[in-house]
């Protein structure tokens, strides 16, 4: 999988969804599609194995988002 370009299209999706420039339509339509590929991914992941070190990643990930979440206020 290429995370890179996949990541960078997600992020397009954001900023088009945030644009001053598109209506109400057309930042539904791309919200919608951010939901589809929340959904997609979510029940990928829920059927998915648990592996070696999954855990510590979740972890860390959880303490980075945190982090984050505490030096936007």
């Amino acid at each position: 999988m290429d995370y890179n370009s996949v990541s960078h299209q997600i992020y397009i999706a954001g900023v088009e969804l945030h644009s001053p420039y598109n209506d109400g339509y057309v930042q539904w339509e791309i919200k919608k599609d951010l939901y589809k590929l929340k959904w997609l991914l979510d029940g990928i992941l829920k059927d998915s194995p648990e592996f070696v070190g999954e855990p510590e990643f979740l972890e860390e990930q959880s303490k980075k988002q945190m982090w984050r979440s505490l030096n936007e206020v």
